[in-house]
């Protein structure tokens, strides 16, 4: 299926700079904690229990899918080995779908905005055997759902973003 929302965010994850750069880690690391943030808050709607990393709108309604062609062509300009960024790249993908096509959702966080942020400003993530996230040189311990719970809110507008950077 595609969407308004799904191709707009085609075209920015298309864009993306997948090889990546180090001068952005704080951001980068405070992004993918909001992303758990927020994906605790759906895991707890959706009840499901795969956190942080999952199909949101699988769980709600299966038949809001991004066409597969658009997940191949920005999943091959990955380069990665990492499966689990093309799958998120494919689950917002997604969930720009379902936000298209349902008007009953939560009104909660648009969850995967922070992980796309993520990625545009230098690259991707990596999951270690131990249990952590790696984003650049940073290793994030996954912790709980309740641990992600209470963490503030992350004012993600570009100012503020640099100035993490700026530290």
């Amino acid at each position: 299926m595609r969407t308004a929302s799904a191709l707009a965010l085609a075209e920015r994850l298309e864009q993306v700079d997948w090889v990546g750069s180090f001068d952005r880690t704080r951001s980068r690391v405070a992004l993918m904690r909001e992303f758990m943030r927020r994906s605790a808050l759906w895991a707890l709607e959706t009840r499901c229990d795969e956190w942080p990393f999952f199909d949101i709108a699988g769980h709600i309604d299966p038949a809001a899918r991004i066409d597969t062609d658009i997940v191949s062509v920005i999943g091959g300009k990955t380069g990665l080995q990492q499966p689990v960024i093309v799958d998120t790249i494919e689950w917002a993908l997604n969930f720009a779908v379902l936000s298209d096509i349902r008007a009953d959702l939560a009104n909660l966080p648009s969850p995967f905005e922070p992980l796309v942020q993520m990625y545009e400003r230098g690259g991707t993530f990596n999951l270690d055997a131990s249990g952590h996230i790696e984003v650049d040189t940073a290793a994030i311990p996954k912790g709980s759902i309740e641990q992600a719970l209470e963490r503030p809110p992350l004012n993600m507008d570009e100012k503020s973003l640099n100035s993490l950077d700026e530290r």
